[in-house]
């Protein structure tokens, strides 16, 4: 009898170990990637401010005086999409979109943004690393995005063009087109803006050129990066992270099965009465 106890002691610590494994995603920016490319340790930030999720365009109707963040978009935004986007910036609210070279100049040309984010790696001789992959930026303007804050060490951004200057790297910077991280013919030095506002149909848009300053490999940095993160989580009374057109919600096959038992008690049920039913095979089959 000891015996048979021991054995489903195994089965439900292999169960419980398996769960937590696949309750994980290695994903750039998943929430769900606890490694240094996801962004787990932000999500537990954004928990902790009682951020609401946002997971289809039409879910964004009964919100005002509200911020939407916006982490690193895949795909094109589609016409459902652009037109409630437009329609939260009419009531008066913002958009925080935090993007290097994914979809994010779809979203701005489909707002009638003033704001570009330029092709080619931002890179400069202020930087943390001989590689160049962490720029500086440093404060600009005046804005309670960038209150108390003199400057936020970027993962490599891509510089902007249009709006109203927040945050810009140091004199000694370029755009690295060829990748050798060196400054070539046609490659300009100078300042260049890494986070800008912008007033756009009746609301206001931040942009922000890296989506990796939400990276969990960025968390521990103090050139006032929690700060800044925390300066944009409360922007407005009411805070949204968009979950419908973002990496941050990449889960993976078997971490969106994981999570949708989690969300469903039934599944979890049967799940369970099949562990158990397992169970009560293995120790039939050793009692005959």
């Amino acid at each position: 009898m000891q015996g048979r106890f021991v054995v489903a002691a195994v089965i439900i610590v292999l169960a419980l170990a398996a769960g937590v494994h696949l309750s994980t995603t290695y994903d750039d920016y998943s929430r769900y990637n606890i490694q240094w490319n996801g962004t787990s340790s932000f999500f537990s930030l954004l928990e902790e401010h009682g951020a609401h999720e946002v997971e289809r365009p039409a879910d964004l109707g009964g919100y005002d005086d509200a911020v939407l963040l916006i982490i690193a978009p895949q795909g094109p935004p589609g016409a459902e999409r652009i037109a409630a986007y437009r329609a939260f910036l009419a009531r008066n609210n913002t958009v925080v979109l935090c993007d290097d070279f994914g979809s994010g100049n779809d979203l701005l040309a489909a707002l009638g943004s003033g704001v570009t984010i330029l092709p080619g790696n931002l890179t400069s001789v202020d930087r943390d690393y001989v590689d160049g992959a962490a720029v500086k930026g440093y404060r600009a303007g005046n804005h309670s995005l960038v209150d108390n804050v003199s400057s936020v060490l970027f993962n490599r951004p891509a510089a902007l063009e249009g709006g109203t200057t927040l945050l810009q790297t140091s004199l000694l910077s370029w755009v690295d087109g060829n990748g050798n991280g060196r400054i070539d013919g046609g490659e300009a030095v100078g300042r260049y803006q890494v986070c800008v506002s912008e007033q756009v149909g009746g609301g206001e848009l931040i942009v922000v050129g890296d989506p990796g300053i939400f990276l969990n490999a960025m968390s521990g940095f103090d050139d006032d990066n929690r700060l800044f993160l925390e300066n944009i989580l409360t922007l407005r009374p009411v805070l949204l992270i968009d979950q419908g057109w973002s990496r941050t919600a990449s889960a993976g096959a078997l971490t969106g099965g994981v999570r949708l038992v989690k969300e469903y008690p039934i599944l979890q049920i049967a799940v369970a009465g099949l562990f158990i039913g397992a169970a009560a095979y293995f120790f039939r089959k050793r009692n005959h």
